[in-house]
């Protein structure tokens, strides 16, 4: 049975009454409809990813919509056979994305922004760019944009820490990139804040990109989500590649034989070189491998 997928964002400022208000709405609203996922709120605004059955969710988008700190939403959709989550979740944080920047935030929608098609020919066509994700190491791992400069960040919060680190070329257009588009309405900030003025950011992330270029168009591999889909391929379907590590959370590649239970296992090339988890394939059997270890 499908499901409907969308994640969303919308950087505005709300009171803090506000945002209690909008967290008693959405949460009873969210579990009549049946929408599982989480919902970031913050005085800065909404950042979410939710999955319901397609009328329930598409009930609930409407019912954002409505709430007047949240028009002119733009969602970003996607199927998948069964709900890749567990539970609806609504938070109320200092930020909606961790940068440990709160309260900075863009005031405008398009703030410096490229939409896929423009960003697909200056990469295409333009020799003075200058590409830089601004995701997690363990994301880029398994897909980013050829070319792209890898900060290899294990946290967002430490993208600006990077750039103090490692100055960019100010005589080259620089553009960046992260999954939704949420991360670079930060990155961009910081980044002029330090003196870059010639930057841009690909509007609605690598979701959008793909989108609009489900072959792939100059993104090599998978993007990494935060869900139990743990990656989308440039069609926008979930990973047939990739799962979650048991040990850690990050995308699994490595397949083997569990050394307790004997069946398949997959976990990450991390984990994969420890040798009390790299052969178990979940942490109960890694507690018994080590248990036989110390044993042995």
């Amino acid at each position: 049975m499908t499901h409907a997928i969308s994640a969303f964002y919308k950087f505005v400022a709300i009171s803090p009454e506000r945002v209690e208000a909008i967290k008693d709405k959405l949460t009873p609203l969210g579990e009549e409809l049946g929408v599982q996922g989480l919902i970031l709120l913050a005085t800065e605004g909404i950042n979410a990813t939710v999955c319901a059955m397609p009328g329930s969710l598409a009930a609930f988008k409407a019912a954002l919509l409505e709430i007047p700190e949240f028009a002119g939403l733009k969602f970003k959709d996607s199927f998948a056979l069964k709900s890749v989550f567990r539970r609806l979740t609504v938070q109320i944080r200092d930020e909606i994305v961790t940068a440990e920047l709160p309260g900075i935030f863009p005031q405008s929608d398009q703030h410096r922004h490229l939409p896929p098609k423009e960003w697909h020919a200056l990469l295409e066509n333009d020799s003075n760019v200058m590409v830089l994700d601004t995701r997690n190491d363990y994301e880029t791992r398994i897909g980013k944009f050829r070319g792209a400069v890898d900060p290899n960040i294990t946290k967002f919060s430490e993208f600006a820490h990077y750039i103090d680190g490692n100055p960019l070329p100010k005589d080259k257009t620089i553009l960046i990139y992260c999954t939704g588009g949420i991360r670079c309405e930060k990155a961009i900030l910081t980044l002029e804040e330090k003196g870059y003025e010639n930057v841009y950011q690909l509007d609605g992330g690598i979701l959008n990109y793909f989108a609009e270029f489900p072959d792939g168009g100059a993104f090599d591999g998978e993007c990494f989500l935060f869900d139990h889909r743990v990656a989308v391929d440039s069609k926008l379907q979930p990973s047939q590649k990739y799962g979650l590590c048991p040990h850690c959370g990050d995308p699994a590649t490595e397949n083997f034989d569990c050394a307790y239970c004997k069946r398949k296992g997959q976990v990450c090339l991390k984990c994969y070189g420890r040798a009390e988890v790299g052969r178990a394939c979940t942490k109960n059997c890694a507690y018994h491998v080590k248990r036989l270890a110390v044993g042995a």
